[in-house]
């Protein structure tokens, strides 16, 4: 059986953003259930998730790499971001290490759906991507 390459985040959103109904957009999360996008979408919506880094981005050098060329996929990164919520015992510097390290080395549109997720305004990036979408494509995702 040939498997399907995985989706970039920002390419999956993306074509959340252009489907053109609600159904259209919970079937394409089914579809492509990932540990990276239940992860970005709970940082996002999920109220008991914050990250300990004041609004928006770090001082990070974007990847500039052509889409599939970046150093690393998200999925393999996202581990270590756990480390940076709030109310642990990781110095600050250290969370900040972690956020940059990760951001700097996926791809650009990925990075900025992490910051996006981290400051909670998912929605301002994608708009049709919702907490309520979330919800009705994951109900036990955000609780």
């Amino acid at each position: 059986m040939k498997k399907i390459k995985e989706k970039l985040l920002h390419e999956l959103f993306e074509e959340a953003q252009n489907a053109k109904t609600r159904a259209e957009r919970i079937e394409l999360f089914k579809q492509n259930d990932t540990y990276a996008l239940r992860t970005i979408l709970q940082l996002a919506y999920n109220k008991s998730i914050e990250l300990d880094f004041p609004s928006g981005a770090p001082p990070y050098t974007p990847n500039e790499s052509p889409t599939g060329l970046e150093p690393v996929r998200l999925k393999n990164v996202l581990a270590p971001l756990g480390s940076c919520v709030k109310g642990n015992n990781v110095a600050g510097y250290k969370k900040e290490k972690v956020l940059i390290g990760i951001l700097e080395s996926i791809h650009v549109k990925d990075a900025e759906i992490i910051i996006a997720a981290k400051d909670k305004s998912l929605s301002k990036l994608y708009s049709k991507i919702t907490e309520n979408l979330v919800e009705k494509t994951f109900p036990t995702l955000l609780t």
